[in-house]
Parts: structure tokens; C-alpha cells; sequence
């Protein structure tokens, strides 16, 4: 399949989990893909895998934080390939404390990663889309945690239900250019080995239990998976959508319909 042809996407967070799926998945539809992630190891990974199977891949290191970081890597683009069709702001990082044992910095942080790092993909990403003039697809990822409380993550339900909040604002504001601005929200996902799930919790929760009441809670009785997640990428990237914007697609086995 070619149903994203000639389509040039940069997706943040590339290098693991959702958006090394969602990269090698844009690719095999043929789709340039602009892999950007700080961890140069996994990014070369990703963009070796894809080149293996002839498809079209660029890492390009990138904090998603600086503003700075963003123009390199949209200049870098450009050298590359003449226009840039979508942008993927998938990345994110994690933080499972209470309110009163979460840091001031660790909460900064998150929001700075998560909810920031999303604000200026939104705004360099319009800049480099609106050069060609033909709209696109601006990609928002978001959890459920925007959606529902939950315990023991105030830092995750803030920067994500800014998301929801900052897809909707530019999906209005960038109507008239043909630009949409969409969110994803899913809900559990099996991106993570047990190991490195166990160790983004404090000691004193006993992750493996947890992660078996959270799933015993969904109705479809398991996690998603990464590619479950980078489907539902491809279609806003793709011209499928092209009447889709400001919409929230929650991918999470009805765990919210609850």
C-alpha cells in the first residue's frame, strides 16, 4: 500500500514504544519519515530498520523542549524533502507520584516534556506546513488520563489534558488553512517490557498487580498494542481524515465508556 506517497511526517519520539511503530508503519505506506528522538541509538535503529525494506527514513536528534531543537530539525527536513506534510508530536515522558510527593521540578519537568514539547511541535509545525499552502495534519498524542482521574498522576492528567485542550484551540484557529489538529488518547498499551514497567514505579507499588487490576478493569480484558495506536496515526495522516479536526480518539479497549 501507498496511501501516504510522497508524504513527509516527522514523528517525535520516534526511537521506541508508539512512535517506532508508528515510523516503520508511515514508511511501509510511503511516507518520508523524520524519525526524532534524544536517544541517537534508538533513532538509528528505527531509520536502519526502515531503510532494510527500501522505505524512506531521516533520524535527526531532537529535543523536543527547545525551540531551537525544533527549527534544526524542520530546516533539516527541508533540505531533504520540499515540503513537510504532517507532524506526529508523540513524545512524552512519565512521572507515577502523588501530589504530595511529587517535586515541584519532577512535575515542571513532565509538563515541560509532555505538554510544551506538544505547544511548540504545534507551532513549528504549522510554520513548516503553511509554506506549501495545501494544509496537513498535525497529530497530538494524548492518554486517558485527559478523559478521568486517576490516582497518583496529577503530572500526566495536567500535560495531557492540556493536549486535548491545546489540539482542540489550534484545530479552530488553523480550520481556514486546512491544517487539523487532532488527539490521540490511549489507555493501556503494551509498549513496555514487565521489567522496564516495574521500574517507573515507586518501590512501594508492586507494578506487575497493578498492571493486572488496571487490565481487569477494561472490558476487551487486555492492553493495547503499539500498533493498534500508530493505525489510528497513520488514518490522521493520511488524506482519509482530511475532514477530520479537533476530533479526541480514544483507543483503550472501552475502559472510559465505563
Amino acid at each position: 500500500m501507498n496511501s501516504l506517497k510522497d508524504k513527509t511526517v516527522i514523528v517525535t519520539g520516534g526511537g521506541r514504544g508508539i512512535g517506532a511503530t508508528t515510523c516503520k508503519l508511515l514508511a511501509a505506506e510511503g511516507a518520508n519519515v523524520i524519525i526524532t528522538c534524544r536517544t541517537e541509538e534508538q533513532g538509528i535503529s528505527v531509520e536502519d530498520n526502515i531503510l532494510s525494506k527500501n522505505g524512506s527514513a531521516k533520524f535527526i536528534s531532537h529535543d523536543v523542549t527547545k525551540e531551537e531543537s525544533w527549527q534544526h530539525v524542520v530546516k533539516e527536513t527541508l533540505k531533504m524533502f520540499p515540503r513537510i506534510d504532517s507532524v506526529v508530536n508523540n513524545a512524552g515522558s512519565y512521572n507515577y507520584q502523588s501530589i504530595l510527593d511529587c517535586p515541584h521540578e519532577s512535575f515542571k519537568s513532565l509538563i515541560n516534556t509532555s505538554l510544551d514539547g506538544c505547544f511548540l511541535g504545534l507551532k513549528y509545525g504549522t510554520e513548516a506546513i503553511r509554506k506549501h499552502g495545501e494544509g496537513g495534519s498535525i497529530v497530538m498524542m494524548s492518554s486517558i488520563l485527559a478523559k478521568i482521574g486517576a490516582v497518583n498522576m496529577s503530572a500526566l492528567s495536567a500535560a495531557h489534558g492540556g493536549v486535548k485542550l491545546l489540539a482542540k484551540a489550534g484545530a479552530c484557529e488553523l480550520g481556514p488553512e486546512k491544517i487539523r489538529v487532532n488527539s490521540i488518547h490511549p489507555g493501556f498499551v503494551d509498549t513496555y517490557t514487565d521489567q522496564e514497567f516495574k521500574e517507573s514505579y515507586p518501590e512501594s507499588i508492586d507494578s506487575l498487580e497493578y498492571e493486572k487490576d488496571s487490565i481487569a478493569m477494561i472490558p476487551f480484558q487486555r492492553k493495547g498494542s503499539s500498533k493498534e495506536i500508530a493505525e489510528a496515526i497513520r488514518f490522521l495522516v493520511s488524506d482519509e481524515s482530511v475532514f477530520m479536526t479537533g476530533a479526541e480518539i480514544t483507543i483503550d479497549g472501552g475502559l472510559v465508556a465505563q
